[in-house]
């Protein structure tokens, strides 16, 4: 189905004054808690305990969301602030909130995935911003085309900006991005085409000679003396040096049940997305968690 019949002018508010981000939600989920004779502040307490996890805010939209106990529906409201509202760092022009029911997870996770494509489109938001009425907002989101898929896909939740390193980069140079970063994973790439991967473990390989690696007892190691290899060879090696065979990957149409089950299998934190031999994405299971069972 398409987005825009989901949308009900109703529940469409323009030129909304509003100081802060939970000014205007309050606003928003007021006129829709008295037609279904609900408590708004309840209400207004789940949509604000979900924010605090982390907002979601994509392009300069906000999509405040939450499951409702015995709610068998799905509620979307839009409002356009008289002036951006600062959420999470960003100046955000439209809101859109989304309440559903508790279980009711895929119509739920595929509006949201439809409203961040809709985020993406800069000439789009401009021309929902720039309305005068809440029937013309319709159509502009009727006319994009934009669809509430079926299934969500590796696309729909995987990373599109994260560090990669090329074929030459230097070993001192990757263990500095990988505490800079926080990482525990880095793709190699040589013109867009993934060539191998990187992990702490095949960093730490390198300053651990072979023959303790196959010691069953290494309790009289009593130092890191072993690790200074490490420390010699930092600046020597490369990137292609100490990569591992990309043991793992997805295409961006791969359904994401089956993705989840993959990196579960295989004891995966993270693996590459791959679309004609480019590198197009990572798929983690920190976003697993974040963008399905915590959305």
């Amino acid at each position: 189905m398409k987005l825009s019949s989901l949308l009900n002018p109703r529940f469409i508010k323009i030129g909304v004054t509003a100081k802060s981000s939970e000014e205007l939600i309050r606003k928003l989920i007021k006129d829709f808690s008295r037609e279904k004779g609900w408590d708004e502040e309840k209400i207004f307490r789940l949509v604000m305990e979900r924010e605090k996890q982390g907002p979601t805010v994509e392009g300069g939209v906000s999509i405040p969301h939450a499951r409702i106990e015995g709610f068998k529906d799905l509620f979307i409201a839009i409002a356009i602030p008289r002036e951006p509202i600062k959420v999470n760092g960003e100046n955000v022009k439209i809101f859109f909130l989304i309440l559903t029911s508790k279980t009711a997870s895929r119509l739920y996770l595929n509006t949201l995935s439809a409203i961040a494509k809709l985020a993406k489109n800069k000439e789009i938001l401009e021309k929902i911003v720039s309305s005068q009425e809440p029937d013309e907002i319709v159509k502009i989101i009727q006319d994009t085309g934009i669809l509430v898929k079926e299934e969500l896909t590796v696309k729909d939740i995987m990373l599109t900006d994260f560090p990669k390193v090329s074929l030459e980069t230097p070993l001192k140079e990757i263990i500095d991005l990988f505490l800079e970063k926080n990482l525990n994973y880095l793709p190699v790439t040589e013109e867009g085409k993934l060539c191998g991967e990187i992990t702490l473990q095949n960093i730490l390989k390198v300053g651990i000679p072979h023959y303790i690696l196959t010691m069953v007892h290494v309790k009289f190691l009593k130092s890191f003396e072993p690790l200074e290899t490490l420390l010699e060879k930092e600046e020597i090696l490369k990137a292609k040096d100490i990569m591992q065979k990309v043991e793992i990957f997805f295409k961006p149409d791969n359904y994401l049940v089956e993705a989840a089950v993959q990196l579960v299998k295989r004891e995966r934190e993270v693996a590459p997305v791959v679309e004609n031999s480019k590198l197009v994405g990572l798929l983690t299971l920190t976003e697993l968690l974040r963008k399905i069972l915590r959305a």
